[in-house]
């Protein structure tokens, strides 16, 4: 970076007298050396190009072990508020554990494309998966999913968590009512693994009432095939949350959510699928008007 001034601006810059003379050039570079005409001040402190975004977040994790091909599924549906850290310069990720938030990973600044989503690998029993925002035009809300696995006396011990984020909606900026494209993606656990999920459907919010409607399809259950959900939900008056939770064929979808931008341009949240003995799910959706 060069910036050209009088004697006198620079001499401001490094506490120093100053002295009448025509215009001198500064140079001040990013590694932190200052100079002024032919003389060198030393070292000062570098500028950042750009700061790091520390996001609030919603997550929640599903863990299960499976030994020889046969799993025992239980689940830790205890939502956490969470925070993820972008660094835009760096192009990584650092998440934390739902449970334990000691407990950090780094992630970036590669992936690989994978569909609507981008794939970091940290190791061969460790990646983060994150939606490609712009793929499914969104802006304001984002989600991705975090797997761990490690294996010993033959057993394999995994860890789901699934993370939302982004700018929620201002209290009080929520007005009128809106409709919402959505999207699922998440996993189901029974006896035999786990299955990916993914489905679409639709949110209809009014918030003068504070209530909405919604549809669902999840896709990828065993046996059962699609799972097509419809129901009503609660907006929060004091949170500008939702909750709705309906059943069908035996099983139970119940979704938190947020809305996100600065009018409520965008949804997003986590949602749970209980099927008793047949097995429970987790994931995440968002969308848009």
């Amino acid at each position: 970076m060069r910036i050209t001034c009088s004697a006198a601006g620079a001499a401001l810059l490094i506490g120093v007298s100053a002295q009448p003379a025509l215009a001198t050039t500064v140079t001040f570079t990013n590694t932190g050396n200052l100079t002024i005409g032919s003389t060198s001040y030393g070292t000062a402190t570098p500028y950042t190009t750009a700061p790091t975004n520390n996001v609030a977040a919603q997550q929640s994790t599903i863990t299960y072990s499976t030994t020889s091909g046969v799993s025992s599924y239980f689940s830790n549906y205890a939502r956490a508020t969470s925070s993820i850290v972008y660094d835009p310069v760096a192009n990584t990720y650092t998440i934390r554990d739902t449970g334990n938030p000691t407990l950090k990973s780094t992630f970036g600044p590669t992936g690989t494309t994978s569909g609507n989503f981008t794939v970091y690998t940290k190791s061969a029993t460790e990646t983060f998966r994150v939606l490609n925002k712009s793929a499914v035009s969104l802006t304001y809300v984002d989600f991705g999913e975090w797997k761990r696995s490690s294996t010993s006396g033959g057993t394999t011990s995994s860890n789901d968590t699934y993370l939302v984020w982004g700018n929620k909606t201002p209290k009080g900026a929520l007005t009128g009512s809106a409709t919402y494209t959505t999207l699922y993606d998440g996993s189901f656990i029974d006896k035999n693994g786990a299955h990916a999920l993914d489905g679409n459907g639709g949110i209809t919010a009014n918030f003068g009432s504070g209530m909405l409607s919604y549809t669902a399809t999840i896709n990828g259950v065993p046996v059962v095939g699609p799972l097509a959900f419809a129901g009503n939900g609660v907006i929060s008056s004091r949170t500008q949350s939702f909750t709705t939770s309906n059943g069908t064929s035996g099983y139970t979808l119940s979704q938190y959510g947020d809305f996100y931008g600065p009018h409520g341009e965008e949804v997003g949240g986590l949602f749970r699928l209980s099927g008793g003995s047949k097995g429970s799910g987790e994931g995440a959706f968002a969308g848009h008007q």
